[in-house]
């Protein structure tokens, strides 16, 4: 009889363990659900003009650097078996400085029509600034969004939310195991 009570007192506590395990997963899921709405939720802000024209200006010198890459293999393209030799390596006397021909490489203002990463290359900074200037002037007032969090502070609210969402997700690591190896004991 002792040793029947000794194993329904010990069932009793690891049922118990169990239990709170299970109650601690599930308090850590609700912590990692309400962390993932609130990342949403300040994904899903719309932003200020100030940031749209930040993002503007990212997009603008994305076009450019694609320009430059782009020239830089046409300045640099060493196929002889397609008559191309490296401006770099060409002999003086293929260039006509009075007419100025062999001068622009291929693609220099985008091809057959002037593409957009020619025209941010050359003129990015004008772009943006006459964007910025005439957007303000026209509809900046009504663009608002304003009361909202910068772009900044919401990749820091976000990285510092992602970071206890980590953490979070080991705990959760942890908790399921130690559930599995209670119940794989007690199915044994």
């Amino acid at each position: 009889m002792e040793i029947a009570q000794k194993l329904k007192a010990a069932l009793s506590t690891i049922n118990g363990t169990l239990a709170q395990l299970k109650t601690d997963l599930a308090d850590t899921n609700g912590q990692i659900g309400s962390i993932n709405a609130r990342i949403a939720e300040f994904k899903a802000m719309p932003i200020s003009l100030g940031d749209y024209s930040l993002y503007l200006k990212a997009c603008i010198n994305r076009c450019a650097k694609e320009h430059i890459d782009h020239l830089e293999f046409e300045l640099f393209r060493n196929a002889p078996s397609l008559g191309s030799t490296p401006k770099n390596k060409e002999p003086f006397s293929r260039f006509d400085f009075e007419n100025g021909t062999a001068m622009f490489p291929n693609g220099m203002f985008g091809g057959d029509a002037l593409s957009i990463q020619a025209v941010c290359f050359f003129f990015g900074d004008q772009i943006y600034e006459s964007f910025l200037k005439h957007a303000q002037g026209k509809f900046g007032n009504r663009w608002g969004n304003e009361e909202f969090p910068s772009v900044e502070e919401r990749f820091k609210i976000i990285a510092d939310l992602e970071a206890q969402r980590e953490e979070l997700e080991q705990k959760r690591l942890q908790l399921e195991a130690q559930i599995d190896e209670i119940s794989g004991m007690l199915s044994s």
